[in-house]
């Protein structure tokens, strides 16, 4: 069994965040464009990457799976940990701080994705 490529339609809890976050991209993508940065992101469960999403801010999408374009930053993040930090439970610094979130690209990117990562829902 090839672990990592069938884990990707494994549904996962931070699923929910990226939902959240596409449709606020969605309600106000000229907001999201400001950004102007695609983000990879690599959500782990159990220390292997299960899924890729990708907040490709240049064109207002949202979606799972590897960019389409080069990334201008990629985090890594547990799904937990994604959840955590989407509730406000986790500050993202104290994460990278702490090696749950790992950044590579241009990390001062990642201060705009604040208010898009922000949800007020019950995970």
């Amino acid at each position: 069994m090839v672990v990592g490529k069938n884990l990707t339609s494994a549904q996962l809890q931070s699923d929910a965040v990226f939902a959240g976050i596409k449709d606020r991209v969605l309600a106000d993508p000229a907001k999201a464009k400001t950004v102007n940065a695609v983000f990879a992101y690599k959500i782990t469960n159990n220390g292997q990457v299960a899924k890729e999403w990708t907040l490709d801010l240049k064109n207002g999408d949202v979606y799972e799976g590897a960019p389409k374009s080069k990334a201008d930053t990629t985090l890594t993040v547990a799904d937990q940990d994604m959840i955590d930090i989407a509730l406000g439970k986790l500050n993202p610094q104290v994460a990278f701080m702490k090696g749950k979130l790992k950044i590579t690209g241009n990390i001062m990117l990642t201060q705009k994705l604040v208010p898009l990562l922000k949800t007020e829902a019950k995970l």
